[in-house]
Protein backbone atom coordinates (compact mmCIF):
# COMPACT_ATOMS: atom_id res chain seq x y z
CA UNK A 1 0.00 0.00 0.00
CA UNK A 2 3.04 2.19 1.11
CA UNK A 3 4.59 1.88 -2.73
CA UNK A 4 1.43 2.66 -4.16
CA UNK A 5 0.63 5.74 -2.69
CA UNK A 6 4.63 6.63 -3.26
CA UNK A 7 3.96 6.20 -6.53
CA UNK A 8 0.87 8.54 -7.19
CA UNK A 9 2.08 11.22 -5.06
CA UNK A 10 5.33 10.96 -7.76
CA UNK A 11 2.69 11.42 -10.38
CA UNK A 12 1.13 14.25 -8.78
CA UNK A 13 3.96 16.08 -8.46
CA UNK A 14 5.51 15.14 -11.93
CA UNK A 15 1.85 16.81 -13.74
CA UNK A 16 2.44 20.02 -11.43
CA UNK A 17 5.57 20.80 -12.29
CA UNK A 18 5.04 20.15 -15.87
CA UNK A 19 1.89 22.53 -15.32
CA UNK A 20 2.48 26.39 -16.52
CA UNK A 21 -0.43 29.32 -15.79
CA UNK A 22 0.05 32.19 -17.86
CA UNK A 23 -0.48 35.86 -16.29
CA UNK A 24 -3.73 37.05 -16.41
CA UNK A 25 -4.69 40.76 -16.10
CA UNK A 26 -7.80 41.52 -14.77
CA UNK A 27 -9.48 44.49 -15.86
CA UNK A 28 -10.99 47.35 -13.56
CA UNK A 29 -14.35 47.13 -12.33
CA UNK A 30 -17.09 49.68 -13.80
CA UNK A 31 -17.69 51.55 -10.89
CA UNK A 32 -21.65 51.77 -9.87
CA UNK A 33 -23.49 55.00 -8.48
CA UNK A 34 -24.99 54.41 -5.19
CA UNK A 35 -27.34 56.39 -4.36
CA UNK A 36 -29.54 56.50 -0.66
CA UNK A 37 -32.52 58.97 -0.20
CA UNK A 38 -35.80 58.55 1.76
CA UNK A 39 -38.19 61.76 1.45
CA UNK A 40 -40.18 62.27 4.87
CA UNK A 41 -42.93 64.73 4.59
CA UNK A 42 -42.98 65.21 8.39
CA UNK A 43 -39.08 67.00 7.56
CA UNK A 44 -38.51 70.61 6.34
CA UNK A 45 -35.56 69.43 4.54
CA UNK A 46 -34.65 66.20 2.58
CA UNK A 47 -31.24 64.88 1.19
CA UNK A 48 -30.00 62.44 -0.72
CA UNK A 49 -26.33 60.71 -0.75
CA UNK A 50 -24.63 60.11 -4.13
CA UNK A 51 -21.90 58.16 -4.55
CA UNK A 52 -19.67 54.75 -6.59
CA UNK A 53 -19.02 51.40 -5.50
CA UNK A 54 -15.22 50.43 -4.89
CA UNK A 55 -13.30 49.17 -8.19
CA UNK A 56 -9.56 48.89 -6.70
CA UNK A 57 -8.21 52.24 -8.91
CA UNK A 58 -9.78 54.45 -6.51
CA UNK A 59 -7.79 55.54 -3.51
CA UNK A 60 -10.48 55.11 -0.14
CA UNK A 61 -11.32 57.91 1.75
CA UNK A 62 -11.33 56.33 5.50
CA UNK A 63 -11.64 60.27 6.99
CA UNK A 64 -15.74 60.29 5.81
CA UNK A 65 -17.93 63.38 6.73
CA UNK A 66 -20.89 64.58 8.86
CA UNK A 67 -24.16 63.00 7.67
CA UNK A 68 -27.30 60.97 8.11
CA UNK A 69 -26.38 57.42 7.82
CA UNK A 70 -23.31 56.59 6.65
CA UNK A 71 -20.36 58.10 5.45
CA UNK A 72 -19.44 57.97 1.63
CA UNK A 73 -16.09 56.76 0.90
CA UNK A 74 -16.20 57.54 -2.48
CA UNK A 75 -18.73 60.71 -3.21
CA UNK A 76 -20.11 61.73 -6.41
CA UNK A 77 -19.57 65.46 -6.27
CA UNK A 78 -21.11 67.77 -9.12
CA UNK A 79 -23.79 66.11 -9.84
CA UNK A 80 -27.39 67.33 -10.92
CA UNK A 81 -29.90 65.77 -8.33
CA UNK A 82 -33.45 66.36 -8.83
CA UNK A 83 -36.67 64.97 -8.00
CA UNK A 84 -40.27 66.05 -9.38
CA UNK A 85 -43.88 65.04 -7.78
CA UNK A 86 -44.86 63.78 -11.12
CA UNK A 87 -48.85 63.52 -9.41
CA UNK A 88 -49.48 66.97 -8.70
CA UNK A 89 -49.30 69.24 -11.81
CA UNK A 90 -49.64 72.19 -9.78
CA UNK A 91 -46.90 71.66 -7.76
CA UNK A 92 -44.98 75.21 -6.33
CA UNK A 93 -42.23 73.91 -6.20
CA UNK A 94 -41.77 72.44 -9.62
CA UNK A 95 -38.91 69.82 -10.29
CA UNK A 96 -36.56 70.24 -6.89
CA UNK A 97 -32.89 70.49 -7.38
CA UNK A 98 -31.17 69.34 -4.69
CA UNK A 99 -27.63 71.06 -3.85
CA UNK A 100 -24.43 70.00 -2.42
CA UNK A 101 -23.77 73.27 -0.72
CA UNK A 102 -26.43 73.88 2.38
CA UNK A 103 -27.16 77.12 3.77
CA UNK A 104 -28.50 76.06 6.77
CA UNK A 105 -25.21 75.82 9.32
CA UNK A 106 -27.51 73.02 11.97
CA UNK A 107 -27.66 70.78 8.65
CA UNK A 108 -25.21 67.91 7.75
CA UNK A 109 -22.79 68.91 5.16
CA UNK A 110 -20.38 66.73 3.19
CA UNK A 111 -19.19 66.00 -0.69
CA UNK A 112 -21.72 63.98 -2.25
CA UNK A 113 -24.69 64.86 0.39
CA UNK A 114 -27.53 67.08 -1.46
CA UNK A 115 -29.75 69.15 0.69
CA UNK A 116 -33.47 70.02 -0.79
CA UNK A 117 -34.51 74.24 -0.53
CA UNK A 118 -36.88 74.78 2.41
CA UNK A 119 -40.31 72.54 2.25
CA UNK A 120 -39.41 71.12 -1.35
CA UNK A 121 -40.53 69.04 -3.14
CA UNK A 122 -44.51 68.75 -1.58
CA UNK A 123 -45.61 65.35 -0.58
CA UNK A 124 -48.93 64.13 0.09
CA UNK A 125 -50.34 60.71 0.46
CA UNK A 126 -50.42 59.02 -2.76
CA UNK A 127 -48.19 61.25 -4.91
CA UNK A 128 -45.49 59.73 -7.13
CA UNK A 129 -42.35 61.04 -6.69
CA UNK A 130 -39.35 60.65 -9.41
CA UNK A 131 -35.94 61.16 -9.00
CA UNK A 132 -33.13 61.93 -11.58
CA UNK A 133 -29.31 61.53 -10.78
CA UNK A 134 -26.97 62.76 -13.62
CA UNK A 135 -23.62 62.24 -13.00
CA UNK A 136 -20.52 64.27 -14.42
CA UNK A 137 -19.62 61.28 -16.30
CA UNK A 138 -23.21 61.07 -18.06
CA UNK A 139 -24.39 58.33 -15.91
CA UNK A 140 -27.82 58.48 -15.12
CA UNK A 141 -30.03 57.19 -12.15
CA UNK A 142 -33.95 57.32 -11.74
CA UNK A 143 -36.37 55.59 -9.49
CA UNK A 144 -39.60 56.30 -8.16
CA UNK A 145 -41.62 56.74 -4.89
CA UNK A 146 -44.98 56.48 -3.57
CA UNK A 147 -45.65 58.88 -0.91
CA UNK A 148 -47.26 56.37 2.18
CA UNK A 149 -49.93 58.09 4.51
CA UNK A 150 -50.84 57.67 8.18
CA UNK A 151 -54.30 58.88 10.03
CA UNK A 152 -52.61 58.29 12.87
CA UNK A 153 -49.11 56.68 15.09
CA UNK A 154 -50.37 55.54 18.36
CA UNK A 155 -47.93 54.48 21.19
CA UNK A 156 -49.12 52.51 24.33
CA UNK A 157 -48.13 51.07 27.48
CA UNK A 158 -49.02 50.03 30.84
CA UNK A 159 -53.05 50.77 29.52
CA UNK A 160 -52.00 54.27 28.59
CA UNK A 161 -51.53 55.74 24.90
CA UNK A 162 -51.06 58.12 22.97
CA UNK A 163 -51.18 60.38 19.54
CA UNK A 164 -48.05 60.32 18.39
CA UNK A 165 -46.45 63.25 18.84
CA UNK A 166 -47.81 63.93 21.73
CA UNK A 167 -47.50 63.84 25.77
CA UNK A 168 -44.69 61.94 27.13
CA UNK A 169 -45.94 58.42 27.57
CA UNK A 170 -44.16 56.84 30.65
CA UNK A 171 -43.07 52.87 30.58
CA UNK A 172 -42.35 50.58 33.65
CA UNK A 173 -39.64 48.55 32.15
CA UNK A 174 -40.68 45.64 34.60
CA UNK A 175 -43.96 45.66 34.05
CA UNK A 176 -45.22 47.15 30.44
CA UNK A 177 -44.68 46.25 26.53
CA UNK A 178 -44.56 49.57 24.68
CA UNK A 179 -47.15 48.97 21.65
CA UNK A 180 -46.70 50.92 18.52
CA UNK A 181 -49.27 51.25 15.45
CA UNK A 182 -50.43 52.65 12.69
CA UNK A 183 -53.50 53.63 11.01
CA UNK A 184 -52.98 54.16 7.51
CA UNK A 185 -54.40 53.90 3.94
CA UNK A 186 -51.08 53.36 2.62
CA UNK A 187 -47.77 52.10 3.36
CA UNK A 188 -45.63 48.61 3.29
CA UNK A 189 -43.51 48.37 6.32
CA UNK A 190 -43.72 49.59 10.16
CA UNK A 191 -40.64 50.60 11.88
CA UNK A 192 -39.87 51.51 15.73
CA UNK A 193 -36.55 53.28 16.85
CA UNK A 194 -35.74 53.77 20.21
CA UNK A 195 -33.01 56.32 21.00
CA UNK A 196 -31.50 57.29 24.34
CA UNK A 197 -30.89 60.83 23.34
CA UNK A 198 -28.32 63.10 25.90
CA UNK A 199 -28.75 66.90 26.74
CA UNK A 200 -25.68 67.85 23.74
CA UNK A 201 -26.90 64.96 20.83
CA UNK A 202 -28.75 62.27 20.03
CA UNK A 203 -27.36 58.59 20.52
CA UNK A 204 -26.75 55.62 18.20
CA UNK A 205 -30.23 53.74 18.17
CA UNK A 206 -30.73 51.60 21.05
CA UNK A 207 -33.26 49.67 19.08
CA UNK A 208 -34.74 49.20 15.80
CA UNK A 209 -37.13 47.17 14.19
CA UNK A 210 -38.89 46.89 10.71
CA UNK A 211 -42.48 44.89 10.30
CA UNK A 212 -44.57 44.15 7.59
CA UNK A 213 -47.38 44.82 9.62
CA UNK A 214 -49.16 47.68 10.83
CA UNK A 215 -48.40 47.68 14.95
CA UNK A 216 -45.28 46.30 16.60
CA UNK A 217 -44.85 45.36 20.33
CA UNK A 218 -41.87 45.54 22.01
CA UNK A 219 -41.29 44.38 26.08
CA UNK A 220 -40.26 46.63 28.21
CA UNK A 221 -37.44 44.28 29.44
CA UNK A 222 -35.94 43.87 26.15
CA UNK A 223 -32.40 42.68 26.17
CA UNK A 224 -30.39 45.10 23.45
CA UNK A 225 -28.99 42.99 21.54
CA UNK A 226 -27.18 45.43 18.94
CA UNK A 227 -25.42 46.82 21.50
CA UNK A 228 -23.42 42.98 22.62
CA UNK A 229 -22.97 40.95 25.64
CA UNK A 230 -21.90 43.09 28.79
CA UNK A 231 -18.93 42.01 30.41
CA UNK A 232 -17.73 43.02 33.76
CA UNK A 233 -14.33 42.19 34.79
CA UNK A 234 -14.56 37.96 34.43
CA UNK A 235 -14.00 38.20 30.57
CA UNK A 236 -17.32 35.92 29.84
CA UNK A 237 -20.28 37.00 28.44
CA UNK A 238 -22.32 38.54 31.32
CA UNK A 239 -26.25 39.39 29.67
CA UNK A 240 -27.33 41.85 27.21
CA UNK A 241 -28.17 44.97 28.61
CA UNK A 242 -31.46 46.83 28.32
CA UNK A 243 -32.80 48.54 25.69
CA UNK A 244 -34.73 51.04 28.42
CA UNK A 245 -32.72 52.51 30.87
CA UNK A 246 -34.81 53.31 34.15
CA UNK A 247 -34.50 56.82 35.13
CA UNK A 248 -33.89 57.85 31.27
CA UNK A 249 -36.15 59.64 29.01
CA UNK A 250 -36.02 57.63 25.48
CA UNK A 251 -37.15 58.92 22.43
CA UNK A 252 -39.41 56.09 20.11
CA UNK A 253 -39.75 57.51 16.47
CA UNK A 254 -42.63 55.21 14.68
CA UNK A 255 -41.96 55.90 10.58
CA UNK A 256 -43.95 53.77 7.91
CA UNK A 257 -42.37 53.21 4.34
CA UNK A 258 -43.25 52.44 0.85
CA UNK A 259 -42.38 49.64 -1.10
CA UNK A 260 -39.32 50.87 -2.17
CA UNK A 261 -37.68 51.28 1.73
CA UNK A 262 -39.50 47.73 2.60
CA UNK A 263 -37.46 46.16 -0.19
CA UNK A 264 -34.49 47.84 1.05
CA UNK A 265 -34.86 46.93 4.71
CA UNK A 266 -35.33 43.11 4.19
CA UNK A 267 -33.03 42.51 1.61
CA UNK A 268 -29.18 43.02 1.90
CA UNK A 269 -25.79 42.65 0.01
CA UNK A 270 -24.28 39.19 0.06
CA UNK A 271 -20.19 39.53 -0.26
CA UNK A 272 -18.75 38.91 -2.63
CA UNK A 273 -21.73 38.10 -5.01
CA UNK A 274 -23.57 41.16 -4.14
CA UNK A 275 -26.99 38.92 -4.62
CA UNK A 276 -29.33 39.25 -2.44
CA UNK A 277 -29.79 42.52 -2.26
CA UNK A 278 -33.29 44.20 -4.58
CA UNK A 279 -32.66 46.82 -6.27
CA UNK A 280 -35.66 49.52 -7.76
CA UNK A 281 -33.21 51.92 -9.56
CA UNK A 282 -32.60 52.15 -13.04
CA UNK A 283 -28.79 52.85 -13.80
CA UNK A 284 -27.61 52.63 -10.24
CA UNK A 285 -28.18 51.26 -6.92
CA UNK A 286 -29.29 52.03 -3.67
CA UNK A 287 -32.49 53.23 -2.33
CA UNK A 288 -34.70 56.29 -3.21
CA UNK A 289 -38.01 55.80 -0.98
CA UNK A 290 -40.37 57.98 1.11
CA UNK A 291 -41.63 57.12 4.86
CA UNK A 292 -43.90 59.49 6.81
CA UNK A 293 -42.64 59.18 10.62
CA UNK A 294 -43.35 60.85 14.32
CA UNK A 295 -41.63 60.94 17.69
CA UNK A 296 -42.67 60.87 20.85
CA UNK A 297 -40.89 60.77 24.40
CA UNK A 298 -40.64 58.29 27.18
CA UNK A 299 -40.39 58.09 30.93
CA UNK A 300 -38.96 54.85 31.53
CA UNK A 301 -39.30 53.99 35.39
CA UNK A 302 -39.25 50.87 37.08
CA UNK A 303 -39.97 48.76 39.91
CA UNK A 304 -37.80 49.75 43.17
CA UNK A 305 -36.11 46.64 44.06
CA UNK A 306 -32.92 48.01 45.43
CA UNK A 307 -32.66 49.58 48.50
CA UNK A 308 -30.48 52.36 46.86
CA UNK A 309 -33.35 53.27 44.22
CA UNK A 310 -36.02 56.08 45.42
CA UNK A 311 -36.58 59.93 45.50
CA UNK A 312 -33.54 61.81 46.83
CA UNK A 313 -33.67 65.34 47.10
CA UNK A 314 -30.41 67.28 46.63
CA UNK A 315 -30.93 71.50 47.70
CA UNK A 316 -28.57 74.06 49.19
CA UNK A 317 -26.39 77.23 47.25
CA UNK A 318 -24.01 76.85 44.23
CA UNK A 319 -22.42 79.50 42.65
CA UNK A 320 -24.61 82.03 44.25
CA UNK A 321 -27.66 80.19 42.83
CA UNK A 322 -30.22 78.78 44.90
CA UNK A 323 -31.00 75.01 43.69
CA UNK A 324 -33.42 72.17 44.66
CA UNK A 325 -34.21 69.16 42.43
CA UNK A 326 -35.37 66.11 42.87
CA UNK A 327 -33.51 62.87 41.54
CA UNK A 328 -35.87 59.77 40.72
CA UNK A 329 -32.83 57.42 40.62
CA UNK A 330 -33.38 53.60 39.23
CA UNK A 331 -30.51 50.81 39.74
CA UNK A 332 -29.17 49.33 36.37
CA UNK A 333 -28.44 46.16 38.42
CA UNK A 334 -28.73 44.64 42.38
CA UNK A 335 -26.52 42.87 43.99
CA UNK A 336 -23.00 44.72 43.24
CA UNK A 337 -21.08 46.98 45.01
CA UNK A 338 -20.15 49.32 41.88
CA UNK A 339 -23.94 49.46 40.30
CA UNK A 340 -24.52 52.06 37.56
CA UNK A 341 -27.52 54.09 38.08
CA UNK A 342 -30.17 56.46 36.16
CA UNK A 343 -31.70 59.65 37.89
CA UNK A 344 -34.56 61.92 36.37
CA UNK A 345 -33.77 65.62 37.60
CA UNK A 346 -36.56 67.95 38.06
CA UNK A 347 -36.59 71.08 39.81
CA UNK A 348 -34.24 74.91 40.56
CA UNK A 349 -30.82 74.02 39.21
CA UNK A 350 -27.60 76.39 38.21
CA UNK A 351 -28.72 77.56 35.05
CA UNK A 352 -32.58 77.50 35.41
CA UNK A 353 -35.12 75.10 35.56
CA UNK A 354 -34.30 71.76 34.36
CA UNK A 355 -35.98 68.39 33.57
CA UNK A 356 -33.62 65.82 32.40
CA UNK A 357 -31.60 62.35 32.78
CA UNK A 358 -28.53 62.02 34.62
CA UNK A 359 -26.32 58.84 34.78
CA UNK A 360 -23.89 57.84 37.56
CA UNK A 361 -22.65 55.12 39.59
CA UNK A 362 -23.01 53.61 43.02
CA UNK A 363 -19.49 52.63 44.62
CA UNK A 364 -20.99 50.85 48.03
CA UNK A 365 -23.22 54.06 49.12
CA UNK A 366 -21.15 56.58 47.56
CA UNK A 367 -23.23 58.19 44.84
CA UNK A 368 -21.62 59.67 41.54
CA UNK A 369 -23.81 61.24 39.61
CA UNK A 370 -23.23 63.48 36.02
CA UNK A 371 -25.60 66.29 35.89
CA UNK A 372 -25.73 68.23 32.11
CA UNK A 373 -27.66 71.39 31.28
CA UNK A 374 -27.48 73.64 28.35
CA UNK A 375 -26.96 77.59 28.90
CA UNK A 376 -30.12 79.71 28.19
CA UNK A 377 -29.75 81.23 24.75
CA UNK A 378 -27.49 77.94 23.07
CA UNK A 379 -27.70 75.10 21.37
CA UNK A 380 -24.44 73.60 20.61
CA UNK A 381 -22.97 73.68 24.31
CA UNK A 382 -23.38 72.42 27.76
CA UNK A 383 -22.54 72.56 31.01
CA UNK A 384 -21.33 69.78 33.22
CA UNK A 385 -21.60 69.06 36.80
CA UNK A 386 -20.32 65.68 38.64
CA UNK A 387 -22.16 65.31 42.14
CA UNK A 388 -20.30 63.23 44.50
CA UNK A 389 -20.31 61.87 47.66
CA UNK A 390 -21.59 59.72 49.95
CA UNK A 391 -25.55 58.45 50.85
CA UNK A 392 -27.00 57.52 54.36
CA UNK A 393 -30.91 56.33 54.07
CA UNK A 394 -32.97 58.37 55.52
CA UNK A 395 -30.50 61.15 56.66
CA UNK A 396 -29.00 64.09 54.84
CA UNK A 397 -25.25 64.36 53.70
CA UNK A 398 -23.12 66.64 52.03
CA UNK A 399 -22.06 65.95 48.37
CA UNK A 400 -19.54 67.84 46.63
CA UNK A 401 -20.19 69.47 43.26
CA UNK A 402 -17.34 69.55 40.36
CA UNK A 403 -17.10 70.72 36.80
CA UNK A 404 -16.06 68.46 34.16
CA UNK A 405 -12.52 69.12 34.51
CA UNK A 406 -12.94 68.30 38.72
CA UNK A 407 -12.74 71.58 40.31
CA UNK A 408 -14.49 71.93 43.09
CA UNK A 409 -17.68 74.47 42.61
CA UNK A 410 -19.05 73.93 46.30
CA UNK A 411 -21.51 71.47 47.57
CA UNK A 412 -25.25 70.76 48.39
CA UNK A 413 -27.25 68.82 50.75
CA UNK A 414 -28.62 64.91 49.34
CA UNK A 415 -31.41 63.20 51.52
CA UNK A 416 -31.67 59.29 50.82
CA UNK A 417 -34.82 58.14 51.39
CA UNK A 418 -35.69 54.87 53.68
CA UNK A 419 -35.28 51.80 51.44
CA UNK A 420 -38.05 50.74 49.48
CA UNK A 421 -40.11 47.00 49.62
CA UNK A 422 -38.06 44.66 47.40
CA UNK A 423 -40.77 44.85 44.37
CA UNK A 424 -42.62 47.92 45.47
Amino acid sequence: MKSRLNVLMAAVVATSAACEFGEITIPDGEPIVVVQGVMRPDKARQWILVEETFTGAQPIDSTGSLIPGEAPQLPIRRATVTVTNITYDADPCGTTLFLEGVDAPFLPRGPGLYWSPNACPTMRTGDTLALQVRTGNGDVVRGTTVVPGVNAFLLSAGGDGLRMPGDTLVLNRDRDTLVASARSPSGRTLQIEVRRPTVAAASAPAFWIAVDSTAVAVPGDLPDILTGFQDDTSGIPDRFPPVFTAGAFHSVTVGLGDDAYFDFVRSGNIPPSGRGFINRLDGGMGLFGSMVAATSTLRVVGDLDDAREGTYRLFGTLLGTAVAVELELYVADSGRDSTAVASFVTGAWVLGPILESADGAFAGDSLTLVVEQVPPGTADSVATFVIRGPTEVGASTSVGVFDIDQRRLGSLTLERPPSPSVGG
